[in-house]
């Protein structure tokens, strides 16, 4: 069974909620959650505009740890201007995991603590040619780009030596050229982040709305196309609600969805 990483929403009842779905739990390979905000730059910075977000560090940790208590792995979203200062911060608190996009940081954690877990993040957007050519034996697996998701063929050139992450589940268009400008994006207000956001990914809008199917998303039931490449499947979306994020973790680990399409519609 090929497990799923799921995001954390920040929501306090997520942990009772997803008890109250004990059948989900084996499928759950790890809950990944953005550090604290002051902490290091994650994408989704909206989020810290939300009523919800917690509204100081100590609140935050409560919530960690209310996580920690389900017994089930937390990932940490160390995306950018990560520290080492801070992986011992969260280790202190239980954190075995982290998502990263910095290699030296990588080798120097892997150093510290070997027995930590590290992803290396989809936000370093990797080429199949960067993937067959560089060095990147620092981390325990890697988040294959969008690209990868429309391009299945691609998946058999890829080195055999590293495990890799798909994400099934987004809508984005597979061949963003904008993905750093809208990963990073800041705003002083929610509005201003949601002007800036829309002027980003106009292009990829525009080329989504011509109804060619270019998106990365894959149909649950299409799983098993990608089955033999990938080691673990990741579920986006740190925006949704709780209830959706659990639904779409069952569609998936059920592979239930709209029927699926033909496998040559991943290979574009």
């Amino acid at each position: 069974m090929i497990k799923f990483e799921i995001p954390y929403n920040l929501d306090p009842a997520y942990p009772e909620k997803l008890l109250q779905r004990p059948a989900l739990i084996p499928y759950i390979d790890c809950i990944y959650a953005a550090a604290w905000k002051d902490d290091c730059d994650n994408t989704r910075f909206d989020i810290t505009f939300r009523s919800d977000y917690p509204k100081t560090y100590e609140e935050y940790v409560e919530r960690i740890k209310s996580l920690l208590a389900l017994g089930i792995p937390v990932c940490i979203l160390a995306q950018k201007k990560t520290t080492i200062t801070m992986i011992r911060k969260y280790r202190a608190l239980g954190i075995h995991q982290f998502i990263l996009n910095d290699d030296k940081l990588a080798a120097r954690i892997k150093q510290e603590y070997p027995e930590v877990r590290l992803t290396l993040s989809i936000t370093r957007a990797l080429t199949l040619s960067e993937l067959q050519t560089g060095d990147y034996s620092m981390y325990d697996r890697i988040v294959l780009f969008h690209w990868f998701a429309r391009h299945l063929e691609a998946l058999q050139q890829l080195p055999t030596g590293y495990q890799y992450t798909m994400i099934a589940n987004s809508a984005c268009y597979h061949d963003c050229k904008w993905h750093d400008e809208h990963w990073f994006l800041k705003g002083d207000t929610p509005e201003n982040y949601a002007k800036e956001s829309e002027r980003v990914c106009s292009s990829c809008t525009a080329l989504l709305s011509k109804g060619k199917q270019q998106s990365a998303y894959i149909e649950p039931e299409d799983l098993r196309y990608f089955d033999p490449y990938v080691s673990r499947y990741k579920l986006v979306d740190r925006y949704d609600d709780t209830d959706t994020i659990f639904n779409n973790l069952y569609s998936y680990s059920a592979r239930i969805g709209s029927g699926g399409k033909p496998k040559e519609y991943y290979n574009l």
